[in-house]
């Protein structure tokens, strides 16, 4: 039988080695296909035929075509379809959206934010960046308020030098669709293209198979791709297993209160935001995202602290600081920039499964709008250890 490896010739193989090939297929996620007719095989990374959408902005337009050439040469080189986009409008169709925005730092220093929008549920690619620590700050996750129909990644470079730019951004880039793409499979030789190294040396190896070869095993055939079926229906069912022993998951909800001020035409919010671990693992520091809109017609209150007053001000336990804080110094400023605001527990904090904890006492003020506008409070929450990021089950909004 002839085989190919993501389109590659590899020679040929004793048609003995089918089943074995079936196997590594269904069990690493791989496509494979059994073409009688032409007595051949054709074996390939389940990367190929994804479709995904690129789109560079930096200050430098030389720049931006320069790397989404090496973008664009390296996935296509993995099977996958990339289409270049310079417009906002709605992507309905595909399987990724990336982009690179870049801005010039102040100083030497370089950073990296990452950030996705709704559709993309699961996403953990600080170890995929963690070879750049040295040269690059991971400064964390953000969400895309947006409105495309598929998932979307964006990459937030901050640097000053061009250099850094073209040398290093299309591998950050490639690093994240491959890792968004792949999700929490391991990537093998065959995803990543690398068996074409030791082609040579293979083919070599399957001249000497070549009169090995059987003519036309038509019953083998027919029973191999019987025990194809079978072992994509095992693994289908192990899935099942493995996902019942061990599946995080948690119910997040507001229990809200809107009271009107008709003197002054504002609304006071008062709610509780409660996350219950419904899942059969525990759930580690929640970070939570408060995203408003309009962003300039809410204010947040309540008990959240800023970043450095949460030890002094923060309610003390048995294990030291209990409570809120915003994340980051400059939390405020994010917030007023993009509607969103961040909050993380003060202390290490885990949720047991079947265990609730809350954010008490928050205090939404909404300004009146025009007439059939509307505001609108949703939350979110990002367990980036378990690799969960989940939207509220109901959201506060108000129409006028």
């Amino acid at each position: 039988m002839k085989l190919t490896i993501n389109n590659h010739d590899w020679g040929t193989i004793p048609v003995h080695s089918i089943a074995a090939i079936q196997f590594y297929c269904a069990e690493n996620n791989h496509q494979f296909h059994l073409n009688e007719e032409e007595q051949k095989v054709d074996v390939k990374s389940s990367l190929h035929g994804k479709k995904v959408w690129l789109s560079v902005n930096t200050p430098n337009a030389n720049v931006n075509k320069e790397i989404n050439e090496k973008v664009i040469g390296v996935l296509t080189h993995y099977g996958i379809d990339v289409s270049t986009k310079s417009d906002t409008d709605r992507i309905r169709d595909g399987d990724l959206f990336v982009d690179l925005v870049s801005s010039k730092s102040k100083g030497d220093n370089r950073s990296i934010s990452v950030g996705y929008n709704e559709r993309l549920n699961s996403i953990n690619v600080k170890k995929n960046l963690s070879i750049y620590k040295h040269e690059l700050q991971f400064k964390g996750y953000y969400l895309i308020p947006e409105h495309h129909a598929i998932p979307h990644l964006r990459c937030s470079l901050k640097c000053k030098d061009d250099e850094f730019l073209l040398k290093e951004a299309p591998d950050i880039l490639t690093h994240c669709v491959l890792k968004t793409l792949l999700g929490n499979q391991k990537p093998s030789l065959l995803d990543l293209n690398v068996l074409h190294l030791i082609q040579a040396t293979s083919n070599q190896t399957g001249e000497s198979d070549t009169n090995t070869v059987e003519k036309k095993p038509t019953k083998d055939i027919q029973m191999d791709e019987k025990t194809y079926e079978e072992i994509k229906i095992r693994k289908a069912n192990r899935k099942v297993r493995e996902a019942q022993e061990k599946k995080p998951y948690a119910e997040i909800y507001f229990d809200y209160n809107v009271i009107p001020n008709r003197k002054s035409e504002r609304y006071s919010i008062k709610a509780d935001f409660f996350i219950k671990n419904t899942g059969n693992v525990d759930l580690t520091n929640p970070k939570i995202c408060f995203r408003m809109d309009p962003p300039d017609k809410i204010e947040i209150g309540g008990q959240i602290l800023p970043p450095e007053m949460s030890e002094i001000f923060s309610l003390q336990g048995q294990n030291g600081a209990q409570g809120w804080k915003y994340m980051g110094k400059d939390w405020l400023e994010k917030a007023y920039s993009t509607g969103e605001y961040w909050i993380e527990t003060i202390q290490e904090s885990f949720i047991p499964p079947g265990e609730t904890i809350k954010v008490e006492g928050l205090q939404f003020t909404v300004e009146s709008l025009e007439e059939q506008e509307a505001s609108t409070i949703l939350g979110f929450v990002l367990f980036e250890a378990e690799e969960l990021q989940l939207s509220s089950n109901n959201k506060i909004k108000i129409t006028f």
